[in-house]
Order: structure tokens, then C-alpha cells, then sequence
């Protein structure tokens, strides 16, 4: 009873001689009070709190939590319930089960049924995201199954996830918010809960990222190649490397890599209730694969959609950003999720590049470059093709200029495409190009280290030199990443640059005009006569042969 006394004392203390901002009771003696009316002792609630600390270190399965409750003096009972999931997930899960039922007649959800109606865009995806749910919470979630979905998970040992456990781990995926923690959790789920992931997993990562996000089955050309330049960026000629530093080194050079993968993973876990039932299928639309607006216009698409894909993942949003479209009602957000996804996963899509200049197409020039390339006044990607395939990414997002300066703002960029996928430089001050100002160095040099620039690109266009290594240039492009307006504003400027070249080549003078030009004057001091007609006297030497 002292300890009880105690308690009260200090509460009544508290409120009497306490001001109104510091009359809260601490959390600690009121649970203990709450607990010595309840008939347990401190001694117990130690106890208690210990074990339940350390159930939490021992890696329990997130989002479940325990159920307590207490009664005020006043008042219905209060309860901590487990965190329930959202609706959505719980009539996904229910209608999972029916599908199984339906289709295998098992009751639960089938290997097959998970990978046909939530990762059907990546079969490969879908078999390990199922192990990794078996593995994490079917046994968590163990207890609270039926008799019947023991006795079958029982027959087939680790082929049927309870609804339970989908719910629980759905809404776990659901909880990954930042790029950062999507990242570490796919990283993960394809290391096995390694420390070190292997080159092969690494790949079938990055495979799978790219068959969700760009549907690669519909172009003709494989992106193994392109794709495996990012695996040999990211392992140095490793077998395996660290799961941290993987996950660091794709944030660092591709931090948007698995951003489309795990869109359309939620995209499924909140819409599927309602598109799964009538077996309603999304219309295929081109924009949700990057691939260039109307590549047919010209002949100088080389770009590959998978490198293209790799540029969303890794560039500003300046750069992939589309145009500004029409915007939808709210209404028609709120009531149909698949608007609102759709434009979450086109909102860095690239549709909208335009090609400005092709070595190819239009001669491997300088001042070719010049007439084509100045005058844009936005972001603009130059992509370079020395010999033994390699390619890189020159990132502008100020317009070109000739200037002795270095120029270029915080989302400049500079990239080894081939055979090493890596961004090389970035930020601010990093671009020079000059061609008139003589005194100092001529050509295309990025880079901020004044003794070993990233690359050089001599003025006559022949040679490109990579951290001090020499290579022969075959090709160059540049492609604007602006709206259609700065296009737009750019053929106004060459057409106005065209009309003030013809007005300057005719210029028409009378002859009153020219009696006082200050030019008739100077050609008259050389010693030439511009015209006889305005002289009395023939010339000497008409007279002379008379």
C-alpha cells in the first residue's frame, strides 16, 4: 500500500503546484497504477515488458503487434488491437482463395495462382516473391489457420500461402514508401537474405525490373547486352559482391531502377479486387514503355528502348519528364485507381525527345553540330559512339554554348553507357565547349578535375578521350529532352536567321546614293574607277588606239 501511495501522491502533487502544459501524468507511473489496480505487481510488468522486447529483436514479422487492454475508472474497456489490414488486401486474398479453389481445388493460394494474377508480367519475379512470403510469414501466420489449410500446406509443403500470411506480408510491401527501402527489400528478396548476391541474381534483378516496367517482349532486339553493361558496372569483375554496396552503388548510378517494378506490384495489390473477379485485362498502351515519340520521322533512332529505360532510371527528372498534358477532373482520380496509377508510372516516361542532330545524317562536323544543336534552349542528351562499343551520355540542362567558361547546372550529368554502365560525373560546372576563343583549349571536355577530365572531344571530331585513354569517334547524337514549344521557338529562330542573311545579301542602292557612299570613296583611293560613263574624257588607253 505504501507503493500505492506513493503513486497517488505524486499525481496529486503534480496537479496541484504543476502548471496546465505540465499536468500530464508520466506514462511509467500511470501504467504502473493502472497495473497495481489490475493485481499485478511492477515486479510482473518488468518481466512482461523484457519478454515483449525481446519477441521484437528476435525479427517478428512487421505490422503484428499484440493485443492488451485496460478499463478506466470511467469508461469502456480499452483494447490495442492487431493492426488490421486494408480492405483491399482482404478481398484480394479472398478472391485468391477462390481462384485456387476454382483452379486447383486447394484451399489457399497456389504457387500458380500468385504468379498468373499478381506478377503475370515476370514469371521468374513471381516464384521468388512467393518463396520469400513462405519463408517470412506463412509460419507466422501459422497458428491462425483453419485445420483444413494445415492439413494442406501439409500435402504440399510450402506451395499454398494462407490469406493471413498474404495480407500481413501485402501489407508489409505496401509500408516500403522511399525508392531506398524498396531497393533493400528487392536486393534482398533475390540474395536469399544473403550478405552477398551473385552476378546471376544481380542480372535476373535487373531482368526483371526491366520486362515490368518496359513489357520487353514487344521489341524485336534481346537487351541482355545492354542490360548486363550495368551488371559489370555494378560487380568490377566480381562474382559477388555486398548486398550494401549493391544497394548503394544502384542508388548512387540507378536510383530509380526498381521504381516501375514495385508500381506495378501495388498497382495489382490495391486495384486487383476489382479487376481480377470479371478477368478485366488494362489496354496496352505504347506510352507506358519510354520509347521515343514517333520514331519513324527520322532515320537516326538508334537508341535501344532498353538504354533508353536506363536513362529514366538514372537521369534527373528534367530530362524524362513528359509534356504537360491535359489535366483529368478530380472526380475521375478518385474514382478509378487505374487513372491515378497510370499517371504515377508515366510521370517519368521520356515520349517527348526529338532529335536535333545525327553525325550520319546530317556530316560530322563542327559547325554542322553548331547549326543544328544551338538555339534549343533546353535540356539536350549527347550520346557518343567511339570504337570497341563504347557509348556514352553527355546530360546538358542549360542550352549549348561557345564559350571559354565551364557551364552547366546541378542536374548535368555524364555517363559511360557501354560496356560499363556508370555515371562518371555530374554536377554543376562540369561542360566547356569552345571553338572561337583562341588562347585557350578548343573542343568538348566535361569533367571538373582540370588534370584528368571524364572526356574530351577534339574540334575536328576525330578523337574522344576517356580518363586519358584514346579512342576514334564513329558517331555522335543529340537529342532534346524539352517541351514542343522550344522546338518550336528554335526553327522560328533559324527562319529568322535565314530572312536577315537574304536582306543582307541584296542591298539596293541608287545611283544618287552611291555618288555619296563613303565605299565609292575608299575603292577611288585604291585606284579604281568604278564607272567611265561619269568621266567627260574617254580613258587614255581609248584614245590612244584611235
Amino acid at each position: 500500500m505504501n507503493r500505492f501511495g506513493e503513486v497517488v501522491s505524486a499525481v496529486s502533487e503534480g496537479r496541484r503546484h504543476g502548471p496546465l502544459s505540465r499536468r500530464v501524468v508520466n506514462a511509467s507511473r500511470l501504467q504502473e497504477l493502472l497495473h497495481y489496480l489490475a493485481g499485478t505487481t511492477s515486479k510482473a510488468m518488468g518481466n512482461q515488458q523484457a519478454a515483449s522486447a525481446s519477441t521484437l529483436q528476435q525479427g517478428r514479422t512487421p505490422g503484428v503487434t499484440s493485443s492488451s487492454g485496460f478499463q478506466w475508472s470511467s469508461g469502456p474497456q480499452v483494447t490495442i488491437a492487431k493492426d488490421t489490414p486494408p480492405e483491399c488486401l482482404i478481398k484480394l486474398a479472398k478472391i485468391l482463395v477462390c481462384k485456387s479453389l476454382a483452379e486447383e481445388n486447394v484451399d489457399g493460394i497456389t504457387r500458380s495462382v500468385f504468379i498468373k494474377y499478381i506478377t503475370k508480367s515476370s514469371e521468374p519475379l513471381g516464384k521468388r516473391l512467393f518463396q520469400y512470403l513462405m519463408k517470412h510469414w506463412q509460419k507466422e501466420a501459422g497458428g491462425s489457420r483453419t485445420t483444413s489449410e494445415r492439413h494442406q500446406c501439409a500435402v504440399d509443403k510450402g506451395d499454398v500461402l494462407s490469406s493471413n500470411a498474404f495480407t500481413a506480408a501485402a501489407s508489409h510491401l505496401m509500408a516500403l514508401h522511399t525508392d531506398s527501402q524498396q531497393m533493400e527489400f528487392y536486393i534482398k528478396l533475390y540474395a536469399g537474405d544473403q550478405e552477398k548476391i551473385s552476378k546471376g541474381d544481380v542480372f535476373d534483378l535487373i531482368s526483371a525490373a526491366h520486362q515490368v516496367s518496359t513489357c520487353s517482349q514487344r521489341t524485336c532486339c534481346l537487351p541482355d547486352d545492354i542490360l548486363m553493361a550495368v551488371v559489370r558496372g555494378a560487380m568490377h569483375g566480381k562474382e559477388s559482391i555486398n548486398t550494401k554496396y549493391l544497394h548503394s552503388w544502384l542508388c548512387q548510378h540507378c536510383s530509380r531502377l526498381l521504381m516501375w517494378l514495385h508500381r506495378n506490384i501495388m498497382h495489382t495489390l490495391t486495384v486487383g479486387h476489382r479487376t481480377i473477379p470479371d478477368n478485366t485485362e488494362e489496354a496496352e498502351d505504347d506510352r507506358d514503355t519510354p520509347i521515343l515519340d514517333c520514331p519513324g520521322k527520322s532515320t537516326c533512332v538508334s537508341l535501344h528502348p532498353a538504354l533508353i529505360w536506363l536513362l529514366t532510371c538514372s537521369l534527373p527528372l528534367l530530362y524524362t519528364k513528359p509534356e504537360k498534358s491535359k489535366p483529368h477532373p478530380s472526380n475521375n482520380l478518385l474514382l478509378d485507381p487505374h487513372v491515378f496509377i497510370d499517371k504515377m508510372v508515366l510521370a517519368v516516361s521520356p515520349t517527348h525527345w526529338v532529335p536535333l542532330y545525327n553525325s550520319d545524317e546530317h556530316g560530322l562536323s563542327i559547325n554542322r553540330l553548331q547549326h543544328h544543336v544551338f538555339g534549343y534552349h533546353g535540356a539536350t542528351l549527347m550520346f557518343i559512339t567511339t570504337e570497341g562499343d563504347n557509348m556514352f551520355c553527355v546530360a546538358s540542362d542549360q542550352e549549348w554554348r561557345d564559350s571559354k567558361h565551364f557551364w552547366g547546372g546541378e542536374h548535368a550529368r555524364c555517363l559511360h553507357l557501354t560496356p560499363e554502365y556508370k555515371i562518371i560525373e555530374s554536377g554543376a560546372k562540369i561542360l566547356y565547349f569552345n571553338v572561337t576563343s583562341r588562347g585557350f583549349p578548343t573542343g568538348l571536355q566535361v569533367g571538373t578535375d582540370s588534370t584528368n577530365r571524364a572526356l574530351t572531344l577534339d574540334l575536328n571530331l576525330t578523337l574522344v578521350t576517356y580518363r586519358k585513354i584514346p579512342y576514334k569517334l564513329q558517331s555522335v547524337e543529340v537529342w532534346g529532352c524539352s517541351t514542343s514549344e522550344v522546338k518550336e521557338a528554335q526553327q522560328e529562330l533559324k527562319k529568322r536567321e535565314v530572312k536577315d542573311v537574304e536582306s543582307r545579301r541584296k542591298v539596293k542602292v541608287n545611283s544618287s546614293d552611291w555618288l555619296d557612299n563613303p565605299d565609292r570613296y575608299l575603292i577611288e583611293l585604291a585606284g579604281t574607277r568604278l564607272s567611265y560613263a561619269q568621266y567627260d574624257n574617254p580613258p587614255p588607253e581609248a584614245s590612244g588606239s584611235k
